[in-house]
This record gives structure tokens, sequence and C-alpha cells, in this order.
């Protein structure tokens, strides 16, 4: 994928160049020009740049959804408006699994007015831990880790201690700060669909570039 940006960039600055024309214009024709010539040879280039713009683009127009449902929200109790409102905090089930996706993720709910992203987190028995392994000498990490230890039985009757990092890690969970969580299912759901799918999409063709670039 680097390498086919790489050729897209460096098509984009040869055409003013060749054009003897060194304006904006110019400029963005070679960009074109370029991304149709590498779509041709490399159709899933065309895809991913495609549904990388469109994903921008819904961003944009999900952020002034949110201003303008916000501010609705805000002159309706300051008019004396009834306000049912519910705001919390709601843990995500995460499908992705890359730092950057979810980096990305997390920047895109936070920039929604009325939602924050607040950490990332792991679902272990129902409850949410930090995510990721504790480092050596972190503040906090013997706090952590002390009396993190639980007592079985086994067949034979006789008792074993095992470490709480031991224990299975559960999937990653992004927690969520919403004005409104009355629904948390159905929050959990939207933020999915909107948010998390498209991001999956654009990674699964990125790997494939990246194959087949081999």
């Amino acid at each position: 994928m680097q390498r086919l940006l790489v050729i897209n960039l460096f098509v984009s600055l040869l055409w003013p160049i060749l054009n003897g024309e060194y304006t904006l214009r110019a400029l963005s024709i070679g960009l074109l020009f370029g991304f149709l010539l590498i779509s041709i040879v490399q159709r899933k280039y065309g895809l991913y740049m495609l549904l990388a713009a469109k994903f921008a683009f819904y961003v944009l127009y999900a952020i002034l959804e949110s201003n303008l449902r916000l501010a609705a929200t805000i002159f309706s109790k300051t008019f004396g408006g009834a306000s049912d409102l519910r705001p919390g905090i709601v843990a995500v089930p995460l499908t992705l699994t890359n730092p950057f996706d979810i980096t990305v993720l997390a920047t895109v709910i936070t920039l929604t007015p009325g939602t924050l992203s607040v950490d990332l987190g792991e679902d272990v028995s129902g409850k949410l831990w930090p995510y990721g392994e504790a480092e050596e000498g972190m503040i906090g990490h013997e706090a952590a880790t002390e009396g993190d230890y639980e007592t079985d039985t086994d067949a034979a009757g006789s008792k074993q201690t095992t470490s709480g990092t031991d224990r299975d890690r559960g999937a990653a969970a992004l927690l969520v700060h919403a004005i409104d969580v009355a629904n948390p299912d159905g929050f959990r759901a939207e933020i999915k669909r909107k948010f998390e799918s498209p991001i999956l999409e654009l990674r699964r063709i990125l790997v494939e570039l990246d194959v087949a670039d081999m």
C-alpha cells in the first residue's frame, strides 16, 4: 500500500513538471491521473481510497449531525423543555485488534459531540479490566497485581493458587461516555455499525494489498 501511495504522489508531482504548469490545479490533476492509473493496475487500491474518502465524509457528517442534535437538546433544556437524558459510560466490545485502528475509532468517537472515548479495557468474567499486560516498574503495577490471586480446589481436593495474570484474556472493549445511554445495546450496535465496520473493511483491504505487494 505504501509503495502504491508513493507512486501516486510521484505522478502528482511529475505532472506539473511535464506540463510546465506549477499550480494547485495541475497538482490535483496529476494526483487524480495517478489514482486512475494505479486503480486500473490494482483495483483494490482504488477501492481502498474511495472507501477511505467515503468514511472521512461520513465522519464529518456525523460530527455535524451530533452538533445539531446536541444544540437542540441544550436549547430545549434552556427554555424549560423536559430532559430525559441518561448520561453514562458504556463498554463497547471491539472486533478491531490493530492498535492504529482502535486509535482511529477512539478519535472519531471523541470528535463526535456528545460522546467521549474514556479508556480501553478487556472484559474478563463480566468485569472490565485494563487492556494489555502491565509493564514492569510502572506506577500502580504492584497495587494492581497484589492480592490478585484466586484459590481453586482441584479434583483431589487440594487447593491451588493461581495468579490473576493466568486468567483467559477477554476481548478488547472501549469505554465510551455518552450524553444519553438510555439504550446501551442500541448505542453499542450503532458505534459498531457506523464506525467500527468501515474501519474493519478498510483494514481488510489494506491487508490484501500488502499481501499482493509481497
